[in-house]
């Protein structure tokens, strides 16, 4: 999502940012953003490993949002990192894409975090549905044609597979990416008993950012200056 409206909230705070817009914003869409908000999880996020093809980044940020995920990470992408920024943003509308350019500087930020860290690979010792969930997790799913890097592995708490029934070996980027995120996030809110961990600030940050999102420009400097 974008960084400025993010500094427009935490100078103006999220109630008063709701409050101003919330009269030119349809009550269609305003419920909307209530269930989207409702639903999201922070406690699952994405990351994919030295993408080539822009069109499976895309699908799979898509995806994310479609479940609830609102951060994924891009990690080192084939292309040239300043292409990718800008092909993807229209699909940072209402997630937050973080872009590293490197696994090292990925590992760090995670590490902050105390998020574990989950790999899909093809023959993995455990299967998706045997993945925690219990704590903090993101899934990292690697390139199209050579799957995760070595040091991926080795970064990795969890190594799992996606189980294959049938001649098929493996999974394009975003499949995988598709059904690791829906066993996940499926197993989590029966985990929660609810649908978001969100906490309620949290919430409130994320509804003005969503109510920033569905507002021109013009109206947002007219209104906060």
């Amino acid at each position: 999502m974008k960084t400025e409206h993010y500094r427009l909230i935490e100078h103006y705070g999220p109630d008063a940012i709701i409050e101003a817009f919330e009269s030119f914003i349809t009550e269609q869409r305003k419920e909307r953003i209530d269930s989207v908000v409702s639903h999201r999880l922070d406690s699952i996020q994405l990351a994919i490993e030295s993408p080539s093809d822009i069109n499976n980044a895309l699908a799979a940020v898509r995806t994310s949002e479609a479940l609830g995920i609102s951060a994924i990470h891009i990690i080192n992408p084939e292309n040239d990192a300043g292409s990718m920024r800008r092909l993807t943003q229209g699909a940072n509308h209402w997630v937050n894409i973080y872009y590293h350019e490197s696994l090292d500087n990925f590992l760090i930020e995670l590490k902050k975090e105390n998020r574990l860290l989950a790999g899909a690979i093809i023959g993995g010792p455990t299967t998706l549905s045997n993945v925690s969930i219990e704590k903090p997790i993101c899934l990292l799913i690697g390139n199209e044609q050579r799957g995760l890097s070595e040091k991926a592995r080795q970064a990795c708490d969890t190594l799992y597979q996606i189980p294959m029934l049938g001649m098929s070996e493996s999974l394009n980027l975003s499949v995988c990416a598709a059904i690791s995120l829906y066993d996940t996030t499926q197993r989590k809110r029966q985990h929660l008993t609810k649908n978001n961990d969100l906490h309620p600030q949290q919430q409130k940050i994320l509804k003005a950012a969503y109510y920033l999102n569905s507002v021109t420009q013009r109206l947002i400097d007219a209104a906060l200056t």
